[in-house]
């Protein structure tokens, strides 16, 4: 399996450990080993702390681990939240801070943290300003939400990410309607919903991804490896889009 994922990014790794999971820790040595059996590029990590416990802590976990593995490509993916008194000072200073980090996107968990996607203006002005994409589950926003985000900052690329079962509606809307918007393949349940994306041009917009810590990373191996789709689109969706979206400079 190792020559066919050579050079795939992983674009959603979470270090650390769910209090209710049944897989073990993702710690360093649990993603260089991940990225060695799979001869990967490299990958995009974020904090479990940073969705369950603080997020600006969790920050900090998430680019000590990028900063390990920077020899093995593994970037930073720092969670935000409304700046609240005792908290955050500022989004747009959370942003400046996360550049001179190397951080290459963000992630944003509303529902789990219990705010309104809305109080996030100013963060998604400022990743719009630089480039930097916006990552969500698609249980933590609505669809609604979801694209209202798109419409009203174009240049922010968003990448959807545990989109389930039966989602293909609703994804084609939103796909369709705002080019901005991206799919990763963690949990992307839908029979050959790969192929699927291919066959109607929006390969560009789909991501290798195993959720690595919340996620049996066979699945998306296996969902992308075993997909009807010819090998420029396997490395369009294993490398090149993340590459693109994340600056990675991945293999071509």
């Amino acid at each position: 399996m190792s020559e066919v994922t050579s050079g795939w990014f992983d674009a959603r790794v979470v270090t650390g450990a769910h209090p209710a999971g049944l897989l073990p820790a993702t710690d360093v040595d649990a993603l260089a080993t991940h990225l060695e059996r799979y001869a990967m590029s490299g990958a995009l990590v974020s904090a479990m702390a940073s969705w369950l416990h603080d997020p600006l802590t969790g920050n900090a976990e998430a680019s000590a681990v990028a900063q390990t593995l920077a020899h093995r490509g593994v970037r930073a993916c720092w969670t935000a939240v409304p700046a609240t008194p005792g908290e955050l000072r500022s989004l747009t200073a959370l942003v400046d801070s996360a550049i001179d980090n190397g951080v290459a996107a963000f992630r944003i968990h509303p529902l789990s943290q219990g705010y309104s996607p809305g109080l996030l203006a100013d963060l998604y002005a400022a990743l719009e300003q630089h480039h930097l994409p916006l990552c969500i589950d698609s249980a933590e926003i609505s669809w609604s939400d979801l694209t209202t985000i798109a419409a009203a900052y174009p240049e922010l690329p968003i990448v959807v990410s545990n989109l389930g079962y039966r989602k293909l509606r609703e994804l084609w809307a939103a796909l369709s309607a705002h080019t901005n918007l991206h799919v990763d393949l963690v949990d992307f349940a839908s029979h050959q919903g790969v192929e699927w994306l291919a066959a109607n041009g929006l390969a560009d917009r789909l991501l290798f991804a195993t959720g690595l810590g919340v996620r049996d990373p066979g699945e998306s191996i296996a969902r992308l490896a075993w997909s009807g789709v010819d090998d420029p689109t396997v490395r369009l969706v294993g490398s090149l889009n993340a590459a693109r979206l994340f600056s990675t400079g991945g293999a071509v």
